[in-house]
């Protein structure tokens, strides 16, 4: 599994988490997952040195936070896009696995500049809907990410 995949699904597991500890912060929630999963996002080179990233650790670290930020700071406009694709249903009524995949794929389809094709942010949620959802998840994702870039018209921006 690649280090942006791993990456992803670690977000939608904070994202899930923040669905219940809405007063938490990112960084909180992020120590709180590291924590309770037991992830040792840090190396010890010596015993007398502070710790220093494992450079792939870092990657992931870094990655992590840009989805979480670009879902907090555009999640007004990311919630009226969601909504806007998928007709006759309110956000509250998606569920939370699928509301999350869907907020952190669509902050990464408006954010212009991140580099990311929209055809591998659309199948990497597919990928995780299929692995996190239900049985309908992929299809449901699918439909609903496949309108939300008609809408914003990203087909004819990123290849």
């Amino acid at each position: 599994m690649g280090l942006r995949r791993r990456s992803r699904e670690k977000t939608l597991q904070i994202l899930y988490s923040l669905e219940f500890n809405k007063n938490m912060s990112i960084k909180e929630a992020v120590d709180s997952y590291l924590t309770y999963f037991n992830i040792a996002s840090m190396k010890w080179s010596d015993k007398n040195e502070p710790p220093v990233m494992n450079e792939s650790a870092e990657e992931e670290s870094v990655f992590i936070t840009y989805l979480l930020n670009a879902v907090k700071n555009n999640i007004n406009e990311i919630e009226r896009l969601i909504e806007d694709a998928a007709i006759n249903w309110r956000i509250e009524r998606i569920a939370l696995i699928e509301r999350n995949i869907l907020r952190m794929s669509v902050a990464e389809l408006i954010d212009e500049n991140n580099g990311v094709p929209f055809k591998a942010t659309i199948n990497e949620a597919i990928d995780i809907a299929k692995k996190f959802g239900s049985k309908e998840s992929s299809s449901f994702v699918n439909g609903i990410i496949n309108k939300v870039a008609d809408i914003i018209d990203i087909k004819s921006k990123k290849l």
